[in-house]
This record gives structure tokens, C-alpha cells and sequence, in this order.
């Protein structure tokens, strides 16, 4: 049984890598909308994997030189290993969307400005809303997950490679025309035969 439910986990760990939470379900992840949920997993994370600091704003010594001596580095080097750059902080619009609708249940406070001050994200691997700044003992390089940016073109780029879209497009439906009379006339000369 136990193997099952290791195996089950480790598919269902290998189906999430590299993925936004919201291509895999279309819900709201349960902590982005109920503070409950999202203090009880933030909590466990601070017990069990170091989410801190309390105050990122503020020196913490301790804190810092417990993260240092975890991955064998400096206190520099190991503050450079921030929730921002994780590669489990999902900040996709989906994500910040679900977010703000949380923040808001209340109407008590403008979610935009509370996601602006705490540069808030979505923590994939232990699913509560966590604070760009802060860091914890699971950090993985490469994020975060955001939405893929459209690449700016300079408008001459942008108008040749519309020129170019056209022109084949333009090619293909001749080539399709050619192709749609061509099988007329099969068509034609199978009803004269048959």
C-alpha cells in the first residue's frame, strides 16, 4: 500500500513540474481565497522548512546564518535564494487573480496594494501565499512562474513579419484553391465514369 502511495505521489509530482497550478486545475487554489487554509500551511512551512524571515526589512543574524549554514555558503550568497526567484513561486495572472479575489473577500483592503507591497506569489510545494522577499529551506533556482511576456518588436519588425504572414497565407489559399479545383474536377470526372 505504502509503495502505491509513493509511486501515486511521485506521478502526480512529476504531472505538476513545470507547470502553472492553473493548468492543472481551474480552481483557485484553496490558500490563495481562505486565510484559514493559508496561515495553517504557511505556518507548518515556518515549523518544518524555515519560511522566514518575520521581517525581511529587517536585519535578522540568526536567521540568515541558520539559511548559511543549511546550504553551506555565506549569509550574502544565501540571501540571493528569495520566494521571487524561486522556481514553486507562481505569480501567473491567474494566480494573482485568485489572490486579489482572497485578499478582497472583505472588501477591507485594496488587493493590488497588498500585492504590490508584499510582491505576493503562490508557493507550489507547500501551497499558501508567501511574500517575494522571504525565502525557506526547499528554495529552487529558476523562477518564478509568470505568464510568458510577448517579445517587443520594433514597429519595422512588426510590419514585416505582418507582411510575411500575409504573403504566405496568401500563398497557402492558392495553393488550397488550386487543390479545392482539382478535386472538382475528380469529382466531376468520377460521376461521368461511375
Amino acid at each position: 500500500m505504502n509503495n502505491f502511495f509513493n509511486s501515486k505521489m511521485d506521478l502526480k509530482g512529476k504531472l505538476l513540474l513545470g507547470k502553472k497550478v492553473t493548468e492543472v486545475s481551474s480552481k483557485c487554489p484553496l490558500a490563495t481565497v481562505d486565510v484559514e487554509d493559508n496561515i495553517k500551511n504557511r505556518d507548518w512551512t515556518i515549523k518544518k522548512f524555515g519560511y522566514g524571515p518575520l521581517n525581511p526589512d529587517s536585519p535578522d543574524p540568526g536567521f540568515w546564518e541558520k539559511k548559511a549554514n543549511l546550504w553551506s555558503t555565506n549569509v550574502e550568497t544565501v540571501k540571493t535564494a528569495r520566494c521571487g526567484n524561486c522556481a514553486a513561486f507562481d505569480q501567473s495572472d491567474v494566480v494573482i487573480g485568485c489572490i486579489k479575489k482572497g485578499i478582497n473577500e472583505t472588501n477591507a483592503a485594496d488587493p493590488q496594494d497588498v500585492l504590490d507591497l508584499a510582491n505576493l506569489g503562490y508557493c507550489q510545494l507547500f501551497k499558501f501565499k508567501c511574500a517575494a522577499t522571504r525565502t525557506c529551506d526547499a528554495w529552487l533556482h529558476g523562477g518564478p512562474i509568470k505568464d510568458e511576456q510577448q517579445k517587443y518588436m520594433p514597429e519595422t519588425e512588426v510590419e514585416n513579419e505582418l507582411t510575411n504572414i500575409v504573403n504566405q497565407l496568401y500563398k497557402a489559399s492558392q495553393t488550397h484553391r488550386k487543390q479545392a479545383n482539382r478535386l472538382e474536377m475528380l469529382k466531376n470526372s468520377m460521376g461521368v465514369y461511375g
